[in-house]
């Protein structure tokens, strides 16, 4: 933690040691910072609870030191913050308008689709409809000329038959 507070100090300070460092770490060391601030909080509340005084006294220190170097960072770098903000919220809006374009583009490419897709299934109806009909008709054409020739064929087998009958009589 001290480290983290002398680096960002040393950093803040200018170029005491010539090391510059990114904005990434400048956000690891104000997160880490933060994540420091709020357990010394928690173990400020438990030592309150334990009337361990003076150990209070060297936590209420501690987060002082962290306050100011969270603060001095804040100061330091909030420029960079905000710019890393709008760079964001300007990213999330573009996505979000492209999101929106392709969404109604989407729906549009649907509509196509799905009235695509009903004429087709109208089409197909009709074609099956229009088979079936065919087939009905073919069906019952080939019945009754089956049933045509069947007659057909026994009308001459019995007249066939009736002749022989009556010629088979004749020479007897």
């Amino acid at each position: 933690m001290e480290k983290n507070m002398k680096r960002v100090k040393q950093n803040h300070c200018g170029s005491s040691n010539e090391r510059s460092i990114s904005l990434i770490e400048v956000k690891e060391i104000h997160q880490n910072l933060l994540n420091q601030h709020a357990d010394i909080s928690d173990e400020i509340a438990n030592v309150v609870e334990e009337n361990d005084y003076v150990k209070l006294a060297h936590l209420l220190v501690t987060r002082s030191k962290i306050e100011t170097a969270i603060n001095d960072i804040e100061s330091a770098y909030q420029s960079e913050f905000n710019k890393q903000v709008e760079t964001n919220h300007r990213i999330s809006n573009a996505l979000k308008d492209a999101a929106e374009k392709m969404e109604s583009k989407g729906e549009d490419m649907l509509l196509k689709v799905t009235s695509n897709l009903e004429k087709l299934n109208d089409s197909t109806h009709t074609m099956i409809t229009i088979a079936t009909v065919l087939s009905n008709k073919t069906i019952s054409k080939g019945n009754q000329l089956g049933h045509d020739a069947g007659r057909l064929l026994i009308h001459k087998t019995s007249e066939g038959l009736s002749r022989l009958a009556t010629i088979i009589q004749k020479r007897s």
